[in-house]
C-alpha cells in the first residue's frame, strides 16, 4: 500500500512539473527581456542632434577612431553634449538707466566711484542676504524700492558677509531674494554677480577664496541664461593665484577707487537685452587690474572693517 502511495505522489509531482514548466519558462524569458531593456536605457546616447541626411563625401579625408575604424576628418564630435553658455554683448552706460544694483559695501564702492551714475542703488556696508527683508537703506526696504519703479535690469551681489557660514543656508536665503525679485519685477533681467575674491594676505579660515568659489558655484546654478544670468568679474582682477592682487586694495577686500571704473566697463561689455536675448560676445577678457602705480584713495571708512555677528554665531568682517 505504501508503495502504491509513493507511485501516486510521484505521478502527481511529474504532472505538476509538466503543467507548471511552460509558465516558469515564460517568466524566465520575460525577466531576461526586462533586464535587456534596462541595460539599453542606461547606455548614453552619443549624438545630441538629429543626424544629417546629406550623403557623405567619398573624397573626404578620414582619421582613425578609438575603435580602429575611420571617420571623416571634419566630422563633428557629438559624444559629449556642448555646454550651454550665455553670450553677452557690449552696451553703453545708458543701458543702466533703468537698472538697480543690490549689494553690500563693494556695491557702495561701485556707486560712489563707478561710472554708472544713472543706475539706482540699494546697497549698504554689511548688507546681508539673511536680513535683507528687514534692512532699511535711506528709510526704505528693498521691497519698497522694487515696488516704486519698474526696472529692466537688476544686479545682485551679496554673500561676502555670509561666506563664513553654512553655504546651503546662504544659498537658500539668496534664492528667496531672487524669487521675490522675479515676482515683484517679472519683466526684469536679473544678473547674479559673483562675489569678488580677497587678497591672499587677507584670507583666513572664515573668509577665503576657496569658500568664495564654493559659494559662487552654487549661486551660478540659479542662472537659466534666459531670465537670470551669472556674471563673474573675477576674471579681470585676479592675479595668477586666483586672488585679488594685493596692490589693488588697501584692506584686502575692497578695490582702490580707480578700479571701480574698470568694473563698470566690464559690466558694459557683458549685457543682454531686456527680453533676456543675448548677442555674440565681441570683446576679449580684460587684463588683470593695474599694479601699484598711480594709486588713488581707497574706499572710505572701510580700511579697518568692523566686526559683526551673523546667524550661527560666527564673526567676520562687516562689508
Amino acid at each position: 500500500m505504501n508503495r502504491f502511495r509513493q507511485c501516486i505522489y510521484t505521478l502527481i509531482l511529474l504532472l505538476t512539473c509538466f503543467v507548471a514548466s511552460p509558465f516558469i519558462y515564460k517568466q524566465i524569458w520575460n525577466n531576461s527581456k526586462v533586464k535587456a531593456s534596462k541595460t539599453t536605457i542606461k547606455t548614453p546616447v552619443a549624438a545630441t542632434q538629429p543626424a544629417q541626411t546629406t550623403p557623405a563625401d567619398p573624397n573626404a579625408e578620414t582619421q582613425p577612431t578609438s575603435e580602429g575604424e575611420t571617420a571623416p576628418a571634419n566630422a563633428e564630435q557629438t559624444t559629449e553634449p556642448a555646454t550651454v553658455q550665455s553670450q553677452f554683448t557690449q552696451s553703453g552706460p545708458e543701458y543702466f538707466d533703468d537698472a538697480l544694483f543690490i549689494g553690500d559695501s563693494r556695491t557702495v564702492g561701485l556707486r560712489d566711484y563707478g561710472t554708472l551714475k544713472n543706475a539706482d542703488y540699494f546697497c549698504d556696508i554689511g548688507l546681508s542676504a539673511y536680513q535683507i527683508d528687514k534692512t532699511s537703506v535711506n528709510g526704505k526696504t528693498v521691497w519698497t524700492v522694487l515696488n516704486e519703479k519698474k526696472y529692466a535690469k537688476i544686479y545682485v551681489m551679496l554673500g561676502i558677509n555670509e561666506v563664513g557660514n553654512d553655504i546651503e543656508y546662504t544659498v537658500s536665503a539668496y534664492r528667496k531674494l531672487v524669487d521675490g525679485i522675479k515676482e515683484v519685477q517679472p519683466d526684469a533681467v536679473i544678473y547674479i554677480q559673483a562675489n569678488l575674491h580677497v587678497t591672499a594676505a587677507y584670507e583666513n579660515n572664515i573668509i577665503n577664496n576657496e569658500r568664495i568659489n564654493m559659494l559662487n558655484s552654487r549661486l551660478e546654478e540659479m542662472a537659466d541664461n534666459s531670465k537670470v544670468f551669472f556674471l563673474n568679474a573675477n576674471c579681470i582682477f585676479d592675479d595668477e593665484y586666483g586672488a585679488l592682487p594685493g596692490d589693488s586694495s588697501s584692506d584686502g577686500v575692497h578695490f582702490l577707487a580707480k578700479y571701480y571704473s574698470q568694473w563698470c566697463d566690464w559690466l558694459c561689455q557683458n549685457t543682454v537685452s531686456k527680453s533676456g536675448n543675448s548677442a555674440p560676445a565681441s570683446t576679449a577678457a580684460q587684463q588683470p587690474a593695474e599694479t601699484s602705480e598711480n594709486k588713488t584713495e581707497e574706499h572710505p571708512s572701510e580700511t579697518e572693517p568692523a566686526t559683526t555677528k551673523l546667524p550661527q554665531n560666527e564673526e567676520f568682517s562687516n562689508m
